[in-house]
């Protein structure tokens, strides 16, 4: 994410907005506030969108009874949640993101782990998510529950963890698509949500890169480390390789050769990826990618 820290009377007028405001809930609301804080970082406009407002909506009334911020595990678009008692307002929930600024390390362009106002903050000002849809409603607990959507999705790539070439977001997809294609599948995309999974667990393997699985039921998961600057695109590379053990006829294994990073990799149904690469504490780096749905089920051929 590339933006620039000038322009700090713009950040100043923003927050007197958010506080000042009265009409804080209809669409042209967000919009400024989101804009305000965009062009404070000198990042272009968002736009409002019906479909994600609707979307939005969607999920919101799912969270009518209880008001937890659970994000959506199915959704394409990335998210921010906030919920508040008293007349919590959609701009009450962006002040509340917009605070997170504070917690963005410019320097090395990433927040803190437990801070997720400061990850609210950086898809607010995601430079590429250029529309957005939001919504608000009362919970049965008398508190707030305000939801906003952004297409395409932000915090994609976390520079901490995707410094080199070779290791972005697209790099990834590529890497499969081209397994994918030389099999006749359709293309995987990025979904935000299971490289967040990816990147939760990639951190826990910090202290030792140990090849172990996150044990994960809900997606399909690779794994592998490496020394030197082994890349993202390498580790795919690996798994591919894996081609050369898989017999598709008998749908089985060379004998004590690996096959089923290969065979995750080409499955037909896991169209969503999310991936993340970690350096450990022993200089080696960690490499994981999740699917979604998951694959290699037993007995079933991968495509």
């Amino acid at each position: 994410m590339e933006y620039s820290y000038s322009m700090s009377f713009i950040y100043t007028i923003l927050i007197a907005y958010l506080h000042f405001s009265y009409a804080q809930n209809g669409p042209e609301d967000y919009v400024l506030a989101h804009n305000l804080a965009r062009k404070a970082v000198g990042v272009g406009p968002v736009k409002w969108d019906d479909k994600l407002a609707k979307f939005a909506e969607k999920i919101a009334n799912q969270r009518k009874t209880d008001c937890a911020l659970k994000p959506s595990e199915s959704s394409p678009y990335g998210q921010i949640l906030a919920s508040g008692t008293g007349e919590f307002s959609g701009l009450d929930a962006i002040r509340l993101w917009v605070q997170g600024k504070v917690k963005f390390d410019s320097k090395s362009k990433s927040c803190p782990q437990s801070e997720k106002n400061c990850r609210s903050y950086t898809q607010m000002v995601w430079r590429k998510s250029t529309l957005i849809g939001c919504a608000r409603v009362k919970c049965n607990t008398n508190a707030w529950f305000v939801i906003c959507n952004y297409d395409p999705p932000g915090n994609i790539e976390a520079p901490s963890l995707h410094t080199h070439a070779q290791n972005a977001p697209q790099d990834f997809v590529d890497a499969h698509n081209a397994a994918r294609k030389e099999v006749g599948l359709g293309p995987m995309t990025w979904n935000a949500t299971v490289a967040l999974f990816a990147e939760n667990y990639a951190n826990q393997r910090k202290v030792d890169c140990a090849l172990r699985h996150s044990n994960s039921d809900k997606y399909g998961e690779n794994i592998a480390w490496g020394t030197g600057e082994l890349s993202g695109v390498q580790a795919v590379s690996m798994w591919v390789q894996e081609k050369a053990n898989y017999n598709y006829g008998y749908n089985t294994c060379a004998p004590y050769k690996m096959c089923g990073h290969y065979t995750q990799v080409v499955w037909k149904t896991s169209v969503r990826l999310g991936c993340a690469r970690v350096k450990c504490l022993n200089n080696a780096w960690f490499i994981t990618c999740n699917y979604d749905p998951p694959g290699n089920y037993i007995g079933m051929k991968p495509y």
